[in-house]
């Protein structure tokens, strides 16, 4: 082999490395929180906002061009709304772990369905992040906000539906804090 390709190799290695450190981070820093303490980390999204985006997306009506990009922008609240969503996702995925303590297999099914909206999530934002930068508003720009919405809807009803089974002393709570 030559150098080149082992240098380009060994910096895919160290890239990826330290992507997964960088996601770990995060994830074990919420691991040992208590769910007080994670329920206070919870940032407001404006819910009907988000339902009407992501139920456009999700369950489709007659007419399914009634919103418009810069409606559904506004209804997720913008940049600030985005940022909302991707930092809660995290703390409702350590949410859903925490439910583990009541209902093992449920709440590991949940908690891994959860990860796999939040990584539609994060790829939406990502998308979105990136055509920011680039000061350009692509064709796709209304289908990751949709893709966005509805991934973190998905994530917000599940986790609601896991806690309204299993600990419905919390449940009230968590609905008031989500």
């Amino acid at each position: 082999m030559s150098l080149p390709y082992l240098i380009v190799a060994g910096g895919t290695v160290l890239a990826t490395g330290a992507a997964l450190l960088w996601s770990m981070k995060g994830v074990t820093s919420l691991r040992d929180k208590e769910w007080d303490d994670l329920l206070l980390m919870l940032q407001p999204v404006h819910f009907r906002g988000l339902e009407l985006v992501a139920l456009d997306h999700i369950d489709p009506q007659g007419n399914q061009l009634k919103l418009e990009p810069s409606d559904m922008w506004a209804l997720l609240g913008g940049p600030e709304g985005l940022r909302r969503m991707k930092q809660n996702a995290e703390v409702m995925i350590a949410l859903a772990a925490y439910a583990s303590r009541w209902n093992m297999v449920e709440a590991s099914i949940v908690t891994e369905r959860m990860r796999q909206d939040a990584i539609m999530l994060r790829r939406a934002l990502f998308r979105i992040r990136i055509d920011a930068i680039l000061h350009r508003r692509p064709m796709r720009f209304p289908f990751y906000l949709h893709q966005a919405a509805s991934s973190y809807y998905l994530m917000l009803r599940r986790l609601l539906c896991l806690y309204e089974a299993n600990h419905a002393g919390l449940h009230p709570r968590l609905a008031a804090a989500l």
